[in-house]
């Protein structure tokens, strides 16, 4: 019941959650977006706006999925899986930017994310009306209570919602400031048992789930985020590539059986595809 609790605080009111689960990197320097342009396949945001996007092998395989914050033309915040940090820095090592520098900086930036129908109302009480003009896959810098923190508007629950990041040395102090604005509004927090429902119900893919380097951009729907009118790595293979799978979103009319991952899904007798979530 606590992630039935969960789930409906933040569809209803708002819940907060950390964003230390998300793997970050910092790029910096007159090359970045021209090494972005290289590297990933999606279309790059301009300054304040973010975007989504895979990162691909030269087979057109998935090595990853981004949110790319261009918070100049010369810097951005690059978040991706936590649990795939690895691949991510095996890959930028092997495919280095010229004029830039690139930072793993997982652990020393965090925060936390809010989200639900009364998140705004939360953050513009802690951060003034400048938070009100944000608008969707906005990323800008504000001050929340005494903390300075990079904030984007864009929620992994499919909600309206906001991820804040700071240095761990403040984040207690941004914690207690969004807790006391966000009680009298119903906030909660919530773990990563409901981010998963809550994902799930507005098809958002997790990695080494729905995004593996097993799959394409087109079995996987990641396709219409790319900008298929640059040369990317992996972009030859993408375009060539004729899926006969496709990832789907089913609703069961079930109570007591749970999917784990992996189970068969039959059409009589055949297996036909398998559940990723």
């Amino acid at each position: 019941m606590t992630t039935a609790r969960e789930v409906r605080a933040v569809r209803e009111a708002a819940g907060s959650n950390e964003t230390h689960n998300f793997g970050k990197y910092r790029l910096k320097g007159p090359g970045a977006r021209n090494w972005l342009a290289r590297v990933m396949a999606g279309k790059l945001p301009k300054p304040g706006r973010l975007s989504l996007s895979p990162m691909l092998s030269p087979k057109g395989k998935l090595l990853g999925d981004f949110t790319i914050s261009c918070l100049s033309e010369t810097e951005y915040q690059l978040t991706a899986s936590y649990g795939a940090q690895d691949i991510h820095m095996r890959w930028f090592e092997l495919h280095p930017p010229e004029d830039a520098t690139l930072e793993n900086v997982s652990d020393s930036v965090t925060g936390f994310q809010i989200a639900g129908p009364r998140a705004r109302d939360v953050l513009v009480d802690v951060a003034g009306e400048t938070a009100q003009e944000l608008r969707f896959l906005d990323v800008r810098r504000l001050t929340i209570g005494m903390v300075d923190c990079l904030v984007q508007r864009v929620s992994y629950t499919g909600d309206q919602g906001y991820e804040s990041y700071c240095s761990p040395m403040e984040q207690r102090h941004l914690w207690a400031t969004l807790w006391a604005a966000g009680q009298p509004r119903g906030m909660q927090p919530f773990g990563m048992r409901a981010m998963m429902s809550l994902r799930l119900e507005r098809a958002f893919g997790s990695w080494m789930a729905e995004y593996a380097p097993d799959y394409t951009p087109k079995e996987t729907g990641l396709d219409r985020f790319i900008d298929w009118e640059r040369d990317f790595i992996g972009a030859e293979a993408s375009k060539a590539d004729n899926p006969s799978r496709q990832l789907c979103v089913f609703e069961v009319d079930a109570d007591a059986a749970d999917v784990v991952a992996y189970e068969p899904i039959f059409h009589g007798d055949a297996v036909v595809g398998f559940c990723t979530s």
